[in-house]
């Protein structure tokens, strides 16, 4: 027997080709109710390509099965595909994957099939009905049933739906407790009045599954006529769904406005709590430092500041305090005045005159001294500083003598 010519080789090629070329998605899926028109493959492609992107890939594909899973669901009434087809809907969604340019390798290390099934069965439940009515359940429901268009509101609802999953699992392997997780987004969704896409974001951490502009969370299947099966039953048949959502929002609309009001309460509360406060510590500081002790002075401040380069401070009685340490340094005095020493804040040390004085009186006399000893500079004589005007007492602030005044030594010399 001769050896094939050319035209029976590119025959046999031709054939090869045809039977390894990928089955258009629609072929693919005729054997699976699954609808698997609708993913985002370019982009699921483009993730799993990522040779350190193998959990979001993971990911991305369980998503498309759970959320193929939920339409299918809105028919049947049942937890993902019978036991019977789940083999071949498993090998559809791999074929199909590949078809589209997902990495052949991305459903075996993603566990297709084993880990991410496409039957639920999730610990003797096989319906919407029977996952709607277990315990916990209806607090998921409470938690996601708003849009979750934040980080803050998916968080909240993936801890519902752990905690439920805890409870209603509790120590199973990783692949129980993923495909009950997948039947609790199946049950949920069926629900209605909740966006498939947004919840399927918020629970496998995927944005852009759809490649479809429209609403997915009702169509019917191909191959599989619609029923006129409506979400609200297996709401009606959940605790805590339905007509107690309606409370519920009705108790938040009373609940923020009279926390609100609390608030508010308890504001002008404070304030008014903090300026009895302030006027109480006027009042006792007028006790102290005077009514109007600047008003007394102002006429031989005035008058000190016409002089040549007279400039003098005024100091506090708590300045005064903490200069003299609580007047612990006496340097001397006599029955009118005491004198003590003292450093300011910047460092200088000076002596403080104390004189003591009646509310009524002596605030003409003490101006007019004021004024006088501004006026006088002279190398012998003792600058002076500043001084301080409280109710009861007055203060003279001069500068420091190291070595004493002439006075001590001379009664040195006597003794």
């Amino acid at each position: 027997m001769g050896r094939p010519g050319p035209i029976l080789y590119a025959a046999m090629a031709a054939a090869v080709a045809a039977l390894l070329a990928p089955l258009p998605s629609a072929a693919i899926a005729a054997d699976c109710p699954l609808d698997l028109s609708w993913p985002n493959y370019a982009l699921i492609a483009s993730v799993c390509s990522d040779q350190i992107g193998h959990s979001k890939c993971c990911r991305y594909i369980n998503a498309v099965l759970a959320v193929s899973s939920a339409m299918y669901a809105n028919t049947t009434g049942t937890l993902g595909v019978p036991a019977e087809l789940a083999d071949t809907c498993i090998g559809n969604i791999s074929d199909t994957l590949v078809s589209n340019g997902v990495l052949p390798t991305a459903a075996s290390f993603c566990g297709l099939g084993i880990k991410i099934q496409a039957s639920y069965q999730c610990v003797g439940m096989t319906t919407i009905v029977q996952m709607l009515q277990s315990p916990n359940f209806s607090d998921v429901a409470r938690s996601c049933a708003t849009s979750l268009p934040d980080d803050v509101s998916c968080k909240r609802c993936l801890n519902s739906g752990l905690s439920y999953l805890r409870h209603l699992v509790g120590q199973q392997d990783n692949v129980t407790l993923n495909t009950c997780r997948d039947a609790a987004f199946v049950a949920f969704v069926s629900q209605g009045n909740i966006s498939t896409l947004d919840t399927a974001s918020c629970f496998f951490s995927v944005q852009g599954l759809s490649a479809l502009q429209v609403n997915i969370s009702t169509p019917s299947p191909t191959g599989h006529p619609a029923q006129n099966i409506s979400p609200s039953p297996f709401a009606e048949q959940l605790p805590g769904t339905g007509e107690s959502s309606n409370h519920h929002h009705s108790y938040k609309h009373v609940l923020f406005p009279a926390i609100g009001a609390l608030v508010t309460g308890l504001s002008v509360t404070l304030v008014v709590v903090l300026i009895l406060l302030i006027r109480r510590k006027s009042k006792e500081l007028e006790k102290i430092e005077g009514i109007k002790p600047l008003e007394a002075l102002r006429s031989c401040v005035k008058k000190g500041q016409e002089g040549t380069s007279t400039i003098f401070g005024r100091f506090s009685h708590s300045e005064m305090r903490r200069a003299t340490r609580n007047f612990s340094t006496r340097l001397g005095g006599n029955d009118n005045a005491t004198i003590f020493k003292g450093q300011l804040t910047n460092g200088s040390v000076v002596a403080v005159r104390r004189v003591e004085s009646s509310p009524k009186g002596g605030q003409l006399e003490f101006c007019k001294e004021m004024e006088i000893l501004g006026r006088l500079h002279h190398r012998h004589l003792v600058g002076l500083k500043g001084y301080c005007l409280t109710r009861f007492e007055r203060f003279q602030v001069y500068e420091y003598m190291e070595n004493g005044s002439l006075k001590d030594h001379l009664h040195c010399n006597i003794s």
